[in-house]
């Protein structure tokens, strides 16, 4: 089952890239889906700072996919790499989730719409399942093939 494990690994940095890079390159265009109307125009006018910050966000987004390549092939102690990555990760989508959720109570003294905030608190349960699936309910995923086998001939 291990390469079933790295191939999740390999979709989840896959995705992480792919929604980064948009993200660093393009911040605006990114918040211009989520932010309230607040100007003249009708449009949605996106503040520089939150630009940066959603820039910032990016580069996180891309920082923590490191650790996760990094544990896709099999490698000495990579299992216990493995669940650190996976609870880091976990932790972060447990605040993000509280944040985001906190947030839409009152839309709009966050800036953004409600239906971007619950979208996104959404979107990230996908990745929170995963992480917490195989970290508290199928851990043997993350063990190496020559663990996986010792442990099935026990």
């Amino acid at each position: 089952m291990t390469w079933v494990f790295q191939i999740g690994l390999a979709i989840e940095a896959m995705l992480n890239i792919v929604g980064a890079v948009p993200f660093i390159l393009w911040p605006e265009w990114c918040l211009s889906f989520a932010v309230t109307n607040t100007s003249n125009t009708g449009t949605p006018s996106v503040p520089p700072s939150s630009a940066v910050l959603w820039q910032v966000y990016g580069a996180l987004v891309l920082a923590l996919t490191v650790p996760l390549i990094q544990c896709i092939p099999d490698s000495q102690a990579v299992t216990e790499k493995r669940r650190i990555v996976f609870q880091t990760l976990i932790a972060g989508e447990v605040f993000l989730e509280a944040l985001l959720l906190w947030h839409s109570i009152r839309p709009a003294e966050s800036g953004f719409s409600l239906t971007a905030l619950l979208l996104t608190a959404v979107n990230l349960l996908p990745a929170l399942s995963w992480h917490s699936f195989v970290v508290y309910v199928k851990p043997d995923l993350m063990l190496t093939s020559t663990e996986a086998s010792i442990k099935k001939n026990l």
